[in-house]
Parts: structure tokens; C-alpha cells; sequence
């Protein structure tokens, strides 16, 4: 089916969805009858995909430093489905969707925030916040912002609204280290995922660890005992009442015995998302 390791998929609707592949083809899967269409081609490996529902429309992004819009009632021909070809500065690393924006984050630690209903140009264009190459980005569901993530076991919240009062909320924090013989330990964030009820968010680590977190109050809320291998992605979903959590080893250290991929699927008890109450002081009396 894919000539090349497939590094993102997202659904279209409850009985299909679409691949991006490291053979640079885009595909668009029917789940029961398995039927696989190729919706486009990109000149190099196709390293993000998502569907906008706002816009009807797939969106891709790849290693040749383009991303494309397609629309999915055509297939089996580029030609057909293509919609437009956006130059970006380097490589697309990681994309994200909140209603019509899109959030393209590449290396070079650049980041591109465009509105679906006018791709001619970004609306704005941005630098990272952290210092090391970016892994991840995911926007926030309340569409007021995005989560960075980077190689260097940091996160960045980031806000889009570029008056001086908003930004003056970003803020950004460590997460997947270890202390060890007086070393830190840092491991790069490779995932993010919203849950789409309470808006707080798990993050997934080389350090096999997945952590959660409420953003609003800056606390952890929850870590699942430690994965196999290093968390490759993450995904709530649609009512936030599963995580599926993808272990896989992605050669951080380079090429060694490690464990074998796998995908778990768990449960999501509400005390592991649902944001803790703030306590207010007693008045005295």
C-alpha cells in the first residue's frame, strides 16, 4: 500500500482518512473496503497531513519545503485535487488546525500562521520562542493560541493575538528530563495533543514517558507509568474518553536494540485531564 514509511495520518470522517508517506505520496484510505486512492505526489517525503473540516480541504506539508492543499472529491490524479502549492522557508516539520488557521512550524525553527480563506501569504510569520529545533506544534481547541514543542525537553505556550497584554501570557516550560549522577538528562518532546473537553493537553517524550498538563494553571496533572520505547505520537479522541499512545523508538541515540513499536489505546479517567480547582485563601476571620 505505502512505499515508504508512513510518518502522519488523520481521519477524513468515521469510514476514511488520509496518509502522508515517505514515498512522497499523499493517499486517501476507505477503511471497509480497503480501497486506496492517491490524491497528489510532493517532490520529496510528505511529513504532516490534517483535514480542515472549516475548509473542506487536506493539507500536507513536506521535507521539499512546500505545502499543498487538496481538495479530496477528486483522486487518482494531481492534477484534479490539487488546490494550491505554498513555498515555506525550510522544511515541514509539524502543522496544526483551529477552524481556518493553520499553524505551519518548519526547521529553522520558523513558524508560518496562515488563514485557510486567504493562503497568498502568511498572516504572520514567526520565529520559535525555543532555541532547539521544533518537534511538534498543536493549536489550542479554543483557537487562541498554539503549544510548541522542541528536541531540548521544552515546551513553549504561545498566544496569537500580538498585542503586548497577550503576549505578555506566553510563557514557556521544561518537561521529559531526568537528573542523573548530578547530569540533566533531556529528552526531545516529540508529541502534543489537546483533549478536546477540559483543553488540557499530554505531551509524550524520547523519554517513553506521557505527561499531562493544564496549561491555564502551569501544573502537571497526571504521568502514565513509563512506555517501552520513545512516545512518537499522541491522540485523544473526538470525546477525549481514549489515548492512543504510539511507542517507537525514533533513533535518538542512533541505531541500537530497542523494544518493538507498538500502539496503545487506554482509557482516560477524569482526574488524569479534568484542570484542579484553584484554592482561594480563607478571608480571616
Amino acid at each position: 500500500m505505502h512505499g515508504g514509511a508512513v510518518l502522519d495520518c488523520c481521519f477524513h470522517d468515521d469510514s476514511s482518512g488520509f496518509s502522508a508517506s515517505a514515498d512522497c505520496i499523499v493517499r486517501r484510505l476507505v477503511f471497509n473496503c480497503e480501497k486506496v486512492d492517491i490524491l497528489g505526489r510532493h517532490d520529496a517525503h510528505v511529513r504532516c497531513v490534517e483535514y480542515s473540516y472549516a475548509a473542506g480541504q487536506v493539507i500536507t506539508g513536506s521535507w521539499d519545503k512546500t505545502l499543498k492543499c487538496w481538495d479530496p472529491r477528486g483522486a487518482s490524479g494531481q492534477e484534479r485535487t490539487l488546490i494550491g502549492t505554498y513555498p515555506q522557508p525550510e522544511r515541514v516539520y509539524s502543522l496544526s488546525l483551529v477552524g481556518n488557521r493553520l499553524v505551519v512550524a518548519t526547521a529553522g525553527r520558523h513558524i508560518n500562521v496562515y488563514d485557510l480563506r486567504n493562503m497568498s501569504q502568511p498572516e504572520q510569520r514567526r520565529e520559535s520562542s525555543l532555541k532547539y529545533q521544533t518537534r511538534c506544534v498543536r493549536c489550542y481547541p479554543n483557537g487562541t493560541g498554539y503549544a510548541l514543542s522542541s528536541v531540548e525537553g521544552r515546551v513553549a505556550m504561545e498566544v496569537f493575538d500580538s498585542s503586548e497584554a497577550s503576549q505578555a501570557k506566553k510563557y514557556a516550560f521544561k518537561c521529559h528530563r531526568k537528573s542523573e549522577s548530578g547530569r540533566d538528562i533531556v529528552y526531545p518532546v516529540n508529541a502534543i495533543a489537546f483533549h478536546p473537553v477540559y483543553g488540557t493537553f499530554a505531551t509524550g517524550g524520547c523519554d517513553g514517558f506521557v505527561n499531562v498538563w493544564d496549561g491555564n494553571n502551569k501544573k502537571r496533572l497526571y504521568q502514565y507509568s513509563k512506555y517501552p520505547s520513545s512516545i512518537a505520537a499522541l491522540s485523544f479522541s473526538r470525546d477525549g474518553s481514549l489515548l492512543a499512545v504510539a511507542s517507537s523508538y525514533t533513533y535518538e541515540e542512533g541505531d541500537k536494540p530497542h523494544e518493538p513499536d507498538a500502539i496503545f489505546v487506554r482509557s482516560v479517567n477524569e482526574i488524569e485531564v479534568k484542570p484542579k480547582p484553584k484554592p482561594y485563601p480563607i478571608p480571616p476571620a
